[in-house]
């Protein structure tokens, strides 16, 4: 009778253990790799001054109604417009508390874009993106022609631009 009893609890022993481990290689799946995405710069932008040109209490500002971001296929621009998204137009602006500025956030999805100040202030902002397993991420930016960003020479993901 011993005997018989041992052995049912180490069989109910097992049965469990064998379904607690199936139970917990279904709640934790293998993963290949962490996915890494990095494809944001923050751009400020200054006059000659020194003056903040994205603070709306200054008088000659870029108003943020006015910036819109754009690429370009066959010749013709088109507005990045993805009404679903965080931010449908591919940037948001913020002021940074720490330096009291405010910066226009980009996401760099495509290698050109046209950053889009007001009605006639147009940049081109270029960038190389490089995609592996397991991250993309921003390598250079380049504004209006001019290298301006690195990864891994500069520590900072902000660009301020004097106009």
């Amino acid at each position: 009778m011993k005997k018989t009893l041992i052995l049912m609890i180490t069989i109910l022993s097992l049965a469990c253990f064998a379904q607690n481990k199936e139970e917990k290689a279904k709640e934790h799946p293998k993963t290949k790799a962490a996915y890494l995405v990095n494809v944001n710069i923050d751009f400020a932008f200054k006059d000659k001054e020194g003056n903040d040109l994205l603070d709306s209490a200054n008088d000659k500002h870029y108003a943020y109604k006015d910036i819109a971001l754009c690429y370009e296929v066959k010749g013709k621009k088109i507005k990045i417009d993805k009404p679903r998204m965080d931010h449908p137009n591919d940037q948001f602006m913020y002021k940074d508390e720490e330096t009291k500025t405010y910066h226009l956030r980009v996401f760099l999805e495509r290698e050109v874009l046209f950053l889009q100040l007001n009605a006639t202030t147009t940049d081109t902002i270029k960038c190389i993106i490089k995609k592996e397993k397991g991250s993309t991420k921003i390598e250079k930016v380049w504004y209006n022609g001019k290298l301006e960003w690195e990864l891994g020479k500069s520590k900072s993901q902000v660009i301020t631009i004097t106009k």
